[in-house]
């Protein structure tokens, strides 16, 4: 088996059956689909009986253990070469796979494409980017993805040699928010080849539902300490690494501007302590200052901590 595709699904009725037919008319034929039914309570688990008897679709039902639980999951029943995250509320282009297999590489780590923003008008938002299909270490793709000033911390945009992602010991961490951001950045750093292209293959839905999920307050304060909590255990793991000063720095900076857009977010005595986190964790500090409008962010910054 070349590729295993991860679908974790929770309540996603609304959603199967244009994922499904998405992952099921691809022109490349070497692949299995892992679906973890993660506890669903509406009638995703009646909607899948209908794929049970496809030979290469494996249907896992468990009780809710949250996405991080369930990709862990799914990424341990795989058997393919490379991994793929898909998720219930997306869908991919018939040529995902064969655009994937045209563009393997020996010894590829990594392979990341590129993705659209779809809307329920219909309306599509490409993400562009000029990477050419070239092939990088990961501590070289690393501050060209952060350059862009994209998301490029997307579970869903990365194909990943399983046996890279099993010798890592690479987990997705259960019950906290903001998982693909607190681990695949540091995969991307660990890479030891990884190949950037300009395709798009991923369509992410942007949906009312969404929006209203998002909406949520208190859930907004479980983010944030969320993004704190990752990105210093991620600053303690790649302070260990072998990698130069330079790109660490890059990296420290990344997770410091992370934690300063969600300082943005909170309010009251939320803001407070988050305040409190960042100045005795020397967030700021880690920001880079090396032209003069990051001297003058950084300045700023420093002002409003204090």
């Amino acid at each position: 088996m070349k590729y295993s595709i991860v679908v974790c699904i929770y309540n996603g009725e609304k959603y199967i059956e244009k994922c499904f037919s998405s992952l099921l008319t691809q022109t490349y034929t070497n692949y299995e689909i892992l679906v973890i039914d993660d506890g669903s309570t509406d009638k995703t688990s009646s909607l899948l009986k209908k794929y049970e008897n496809y030979t290469n679709i494996t249907i896992i039902s468990q009780k809710n253990q949250g996405l991080s639980m369930s990709r862990n999951i799914g990424i341990s029943k795989a058997t393919g070469d490379y991994l793929l995250f898909v998720d219930v509320d997306d869908t991919v282009p018939s040529t995902f796979l064969e655009t994937l297999e045209k563009n393997m590489e020996k010894d590829l780590d990594l392979i990341k494409f590129q993705y659209a923003y779809v809307y329920e008008n219909g309306e599509k938002k490409s993400i562009t980017s000029h990477f050419d299909h070239r092939v990088f270490a990961g501590c070289d793709a690393f501050p060209l993805l952060v350059s862009f000033q994209i998301p490029f911390e997307l579970a869903t945009i990365y194909a990943y040699r399983r046996k890279f992602w099993v010798q890592n010991h690479f987990t997705f961490a259960s019950g906290m928010y903001h998982e693909d951001y607190g681990l695949i950045p540091y995969v991307v750093l660990k890479s030891k080849k990884i190949k950037l292209l300009d395709d798009v293959l991923y369509y992410y839905y942007q949906s009312s539902d969404s929006i209203t999920r998002n909406a949520d307050y208190q859930k907004t304060v479980k983010k944030a300490n969320d993004i704190f909590i990752h990105s210093q255990e991620n600053k303690k793991k790649v302070s260990q690494e072998s990698f130069s000063d330079a790109v660490k720095k890059i990296y420290y900076s990344y997770m410091a501007n992370a934690i300063l857009l969600k300082y943005k977010e909170l309010k009251g005595k939320d803001r407070s302590d988050y305040r409190k986190w960042i100045k005795e964790n020397g967030i700021v500090e880690d920001l880079l200052e090396d032209t003069q409008k990051r001297k003058i962010k950084k300045m700023m910054w420093k002002l409003k901590i204090r």
